[in-house]
């Protein structure tokens, strides 16, 4: 009956030890997932404000196409009558 009891015993303290290192280990994975829940809000915030400088830099590209465009046909029209003068000419 004592070996019984002493087994019993033991086997009671290695949950209690096993309990304490899972209670510690979770505590650990509590604070290791917080972090990690930060870190994941600072990247969210990180990229909506890239996809907003994205957009920004996609607008004044569209802007320096039409620029380009209206300065194209400007030059276009510039030679045009700088041809019919020297015609004249």
């Amino acid at each position: 009956m004592d070996d019984n009891l002493n087994l019993l015993e033991n086997k009671v303290l290695e949950a209690v030890a096993l309990i304490k290192d899972l209670r510690a280990e979770n505590r650990r994975l509590e604070v290791r997932c917080e972090e990690l829940a930060a870190q994941v809000d600072d990247l969210e915030s990180g990229r909506a404000r890239l996809a907003e400088e994205l957009a920004s830099a996609s607008a004044v590209a569209g802007d320096v196409e039409s620029y380009e465009e209206k300065r194209k046909e400007v030059e276009d029209r510039v030679g045009g009558l700088l041809q019919k003068l020297a015609a004249l000419g």
